[in-house]
């Protein structure tokens, strides 16, 4: 009786302080006064132990309201799932525990969600506002095309938009005009009850929906007006004005091998050294200030320096038990072929130049300069066929 007391009274602070404390840690992490790393870590502990006291905070909800488990009476149903091709769920998680605090059925569906499984889900719970998350770029492309298909569906319901990637200017411009219905950018997880309570609320919702259609069409104007502001020359100009080199006196290299060299199960202690150390501490958002910005400088910033050499260690720790325990084989395969380029393109043979094998195609630079020349995206340099 005594824990189950203290169970109770747990809970009844934990509901009643949640979203004011993740409200003052959402300021925190805006103002960057924490490490992206503690906020991870911390958040993990909190999801374990929200998942330890949500069976104790559901039946003192029910005791509250006075209902059964077959009578809940929620606020409304909320879909919420991470897009297909991201795992990041750090922040709908906390979103989820936010909501469901405020007597919101949440559905989460985790995280590498197709969009058939959302849009199925959200038929299947009759669900009243459909929430989609995402941290890495490609995310965005993937809300956009979740965007299409609730339209394609004639669906009915608000879609929300959040994730570290997303912004109201790629929601008001890309995705918004993808979908009649409400769709909405919810910066951090401390606005999500006040938008989804206002959404949701028949005297509030018109007005709420307005002020955000008129703002989107703000910034869709904007954008297009800045987006005007940039000259383009013509293509055929931008080739004229092309990087002219002198291959004359130039000997390409023969190498040893051309076609297809296939590496079977290296030896990955031989790798470590040519890893690549600044898109780690990226994800982590460990960035040090000049002089210490990369590997291994970063070690000794003022700020990140602790956390960046801790959790470099654990990777280096992860590392060496891969090696020791090979749980893993690493493969790779390479293939030098002989080209030349043509025009804008590149063009590849097979290893004894009899056959075409493939086209490189090259896009020419168009932006106005003051000067220089433009070039290609990506660059090419290849020895003209004339050559």
């Amino acid at each position: 009786m005594t824990r189950y007391l203290y169970f109770r009274h747990s809970c009844s602070i934990f509901r009643l302080h949640l979203e004011h404390m993740h409200t003052q840690t959402c300021r925190i992490i805006s103002a960057k006064a924490v490490i992206h790393v503690q906020v991870i870590k911390s958040a993990r502990v909190m999801k374990k132990a929200v998942g330890y006291l949500t069976p104790f905070m559901e039946e003192e909800r029910l005791k509250e309201v006075g209902e059964t488990e077959n009578e809940v009476h929620y606020n409304g149903t909320i879909v919420l799932a991470t897009v297909k091709g991201d795992v990041h769920d750090i922040g709908k998680n906390i979103v989820g525990i936010v909501l469901g605090c405020n007597n919101y059925k949440i559905v989460d569906l985790g995280v590498m969600t197709p969009c058939q499984k959302i849009l199925e889900t959200v038929m299947q719970v009759k669900a009243d506002i459909v929430g989609v998350s995402g941290l890495i770029t490609p995310s965005l492309e993937e809300m956009i095309y979740v965007a299409k298909e609730m339209e394609r569906n004639n669906m009915k319901i608000p879609l929300l938009i959040g994730g570290a990637t997303t912004s109201k200017i790629h929601t008001a411009v890309k995705i918004a005009p993808k979908y009649n219905q409400p769709t909405v950018h919810v910066l951090d997880a401390s606005k999500s009850v006040v938008v989804v309570s206002t959404l949701l609320d028949n005297r509030l919702r018109d007005i709420f929906v307005d002020d955000i259609k008129e703002e989107y069409e703000d910034v869709r104007q904007d954008y297009n007006e800045s987006m005007q502001e940039k000259h383009y020359i013509s293509l055929q100009s931008a080739r004229a004005n092309a990087l002219s080199l002198d291959w004359k006196d130039f000997i390409p290299a023969k190498p040893k091998k051309v076609g297809i060299t296939v590496f079977r199960d290296y030896d990955i202690k031989s790798l470590l050294p040519y890893i690549d150390w600044k898109p780690f501490f990226d994800v982590w958002q460990l960035r040090g200030k000049y002089p210490n910005r990369g590997y291994p400088g970063i070690f000794k910033d003022k700020d990140v320096g602790f956390e960046a050499k801790k959790v470099f260690d654990e990777a280096i720790h992860v590392l060496d038990t891969i090696c020791q325990d090979k749980p893993v084989k690493a493969h790779g395969v390479i293939g030098l072929f002989p080209a030349y380029s043509l025009g804008d393109d590149v063009v590849v043979l097979n290893d004894m130049k009899t056959e075409r094998i493939a086209t490189l195609y090259g896009l020419r630079q168009q932006e106005e300069k003051e000067r220089g020349d433009y070039l290609l995206l990506p660059f090419r340099l290849c020895l003209p066929k004339s050559h």
